[in-house]
């Protein structure tokens, strides 16, 4: 992927914790680099990304908005960049604080982050209430935010309760969405979506309104105790496995490294 670096882009701005960094403000810099495919540009400037607005974009950005910390600027930054200019697939911002409140002798305070998109899976499931309702909305929900699109919706198919079997029939359906959230940002977005689903705590595998599954992200690997990527069961869920294989058949699972009709048929014959 080709990229364009923009160094030193100055500004005076009123980012800090301190009470004197908000009234009095200091000197900030940002270096940028952006990921783009440049190949099919034609020499023509509305086929690529011009980084002159860029940098002035991220000026402006950086002086109109006021935060704490370093790390909600760059943050906040990343997506303002990423959501306007959709051309941009990936985005290094590196936030220099020379004239930060340190009590020592030091030449700069560097703050570096990396920001992509990502197309990712959602599995999503219902057996509570208005069931087909309750899936509508996760996309509703989408359409309304400006950092994930969604790209394609399986069918939605009946099946019987997974690991509990004394509750209702689920509906359950997979989407395929690109995203600038992080896998944590996308974690805290699916588990907002079933709180206003009405989603309660219950039994393991039990009944709900509401499930909304991150399956994959990229080829991404994340194991903690708060988020694991892959879905650590979806290799050997039909339910998730039948509706993946609809939009998406020759997805490489990025552990197993066999595709969703290699595993569909490997939890076919048992």
């Amino acid at each position: 992927m080709d990229s364009i670096k923009i160094l030193g882009i100055e500004f005076y701005a009123y980012h800090g914790v301190f009470e004197e960094e908000k009234i009095n403000g200091q000197i900030f810099t940002i270096d940028c680099e952006f990921f783009l495919d440049t190949s099919m540009s034609g020499d023509d400037l509305e086929k690529t990304v011009n980084y002159g607005s860029v940098a002035l974009d991220i000026a402006n950005f950086a002086k109109e908005n006021r935060y704490d910390l370093l790390e909600s600027l760059a943050n906040e930054l990343s997506k303002h960049i990423l959501t306007k200019y959709t051309l941009i697939n990936r985005l290094i911002l590196s936030i220099h604080k020379p004239n930060a409140p340190i009590q020592t002798k030091f030449d700069d305070v560097v703050l570096k982050i990396e920001r992509k998109r990502v197309v990712g899976y959602l599995g999503i499931g219902s057996n509570l209430g208005d069931r087909m309702k309750n899936l509508e909305m996760v996309s509703e929900i989408i359409d309304e935010s400006p950092y994930i699109n969604l790209l394609t919706k399986s069918s939605v198919i009946e099946t019987k309760p997974y690991g509990v079997e004394d509750q209702p029939n689920f509906l359950n359906a997979v989407l395929k969405i690109e995203t600038i959230f992080t896998p944590y940002e996308l974690l805290y977005f699916c588990k907002k979506i079933e709180k206003i689903a009405g989603r309660k705590a219950t039994r393991r595998w039990g009944e709900r309104s509401l499930d909304v599954d991150i399956l994959m992200y990229g080829q991404e690997v994340v194991f903690t105790d708060t988020l694991i990527i892959p879905h650590a069961e979806m290799h050997i869920r039909e339910f998730v496995l039948g509706p993946l294989a609809e939009i998406e058949p020759y997805l490489v699972h990025p552990i197993k490294k066999e595709n969703v009709v290699e595993m569909l048929e490997k939890v076919k014959r048992g």
